[in-house]
């Protein structure tokens, strides 16, 4: 008992924990008893990671928040009830769901910003970036869950058994990634004030690792001696300068000729790109400091695809590459020209994920102008709404293996330095 009489808080939130626990538990058991594949697989992943959060504690000695867990829980439970017909029956059910977990993993992506932010002297965060992190985080860890659906709904297709993840049209598909967008503005405004104690918690424990050096979030958040340092990525060399203002020189060519015969929205992003690359030569006052050639060379592909049709060079892998090569010129100024501070990793991890959210961002964008304005970005009158789904999650999955191979790629030349 407390000194005021009433039962400890932090008993009443375990136990609230471990009630939602033995509630999973038993609608796993309905599964079996049904013999339901879709509530037994869902119900045993969500009652199997109730435990994350106690074998995090027990493992790498961090102190999670009581609250926390008991939130991360609900999200799971919620889920896992919606697989006994709540989320076919009822309509509204699938977008409080939606909305929950977004908002629990917004929150889990801003703990683990803040407190790599407050034990690491290598990476910086504002509270400005990290409003943004949180809705990029979110939001491309929503797309990757509607390619797991995809991905399960193919396998389960090619098998011949029930699928374990059900999606249920396009509607549900960009309405899940509006409401994921929607929980994650609820926690990047209110939530994330409220999680001071499990940023402390992983900090400290971040702390505690760091002279043994086997904490799993070293390489994110310290610079490593086989990998070049974000600042070292403009360079002052002539043979790259003449390169990339070749580059940067044809890019400009193609915003003037675009905007002369009115195709303004295909200016647009060319006319960003060249923006990019002009920063760090006027920001430095010297025309030898440019980024490398070839990261301007990548989002150039699917511009000279369009400008020499040419529709290889424009196919949407090559987009979402350029995409990719985009995000990390933005990382790159962001570190060497604000007050935002990232490690190669940190950086590469937040390009993969925004090439992903990219993709969600402007899958929901087309979608809205469509329904506002009668326009057919997304919503082709000439296919049938699951022609546009299937279409858009493939979009989804080459935007996924765009921003993977271009991680990848930029680890590499990372650490070749």
């Amino acid at each position: 008992m407390s000194p005021s009489g009433l039962p400890d808080r932090r008993r009443l939130v375990r136990a609230g924990t471990r009630l939602l626990q033995a509630s999973i538990l038993a609608i796993l058991v309905v599964g079996l008893y049904t013999r339901n594949v879709g509530i037994v697989v869902n119900a045993a992943i969500a009652f199997a990671t109730t435990f994350v959060p106690a074998i995090i504690e027990r493992d790498l000695r961090i102190e999670l928040d009581a609250r926390f867990t008991l939130w991360i829980t609900l999200a799971l439970f919620l889920h896992a009830l919606g697989m006994l017909g709540f989320y076919h029956q009822v309509g509204w059910y699938d977008r409080l769901t939606h909305t929950l977990s977004a908002a629990v993993v917004a929150t889990v992506g801003y703990v683990l910003a803040r407190a790599i932010d407050d034990h690491s002297r290598a990476v910086v965060l504002t509270d400005r970036f990290l409003f943004v992190y949180v809705l990029v985080f979110t939001l491309g860890l929503g797309v990757l869950w509607e390619i797991l659906e995809f991905g399960t709904a193919l396998g389960a297709r090619v098998l011949g058994l029930e699928p374990v993840l059900v999606q249920y049209g396009l509607w549900d598909t960009l309405g899940d990634l509006l409401f994921d967008m929607f929980g994650a503005l609820v926690a990047a405004a209110v939530a994330t004030e409220r999680v001071s104690s499990a940023v402390d918690s992983l900090r400290r424990g971040l702390d505690r690792h760091e002279p043994d050096g086997d904490s799993p979030l070293r390489p994110i958040a310290h610079e490593r001696s086989a990998v070049a340092s974000l600042d070292e990525v403009v360079r002052r060399d002539r043979t790259n300068a003449r390169r990339s203002w070749l580059v940067v020189g044809v890019l400009a060519l193609v915003v003037v000729g675009a905007v002369a015969t009115g195709a303004v929205p295909f200016a647009v992003p060319v006319a960003i790109v060249v923006a990019l690359a002009l920063v760090p030569p006027v920001a430095y006052g010297d025309p030898r400091a440019t980024l490398p050639w070839q990261l301007l060379a990548l989002p150039a592909l699917p511009v000279f695809g369009g400008v020499f049709a040419q529709p290889w060079l424009a196919a949407t892998p090559l987009v979402y590459v350029a995409v990719a090569a985009v995000a990390l010129t933005v990382a790159v100024e962001l570190h060497l020209f604000t007050a935002v501070r990232m490690t190669p990793t940190f950086a590469v991890l937040l390009v993969v994920v925004t090439t992903m959210a990219a993709a969600g961002l402007w899958a929901v964008g087309r979608w809205l102008v469509d329904l506002t304005l009668g326009t057919h970005f997304l919503l082709d009158p000439g296919l049938t709404g699951d022609e546009i789904e299937t279409r858009l999650l493939w979009e989804f999955v080459y935007a996924a293996a765009a921003g993977l191979f271009a991680g990848v790629l930029f680890e590499w030349r990372f650490r070749r330095g």
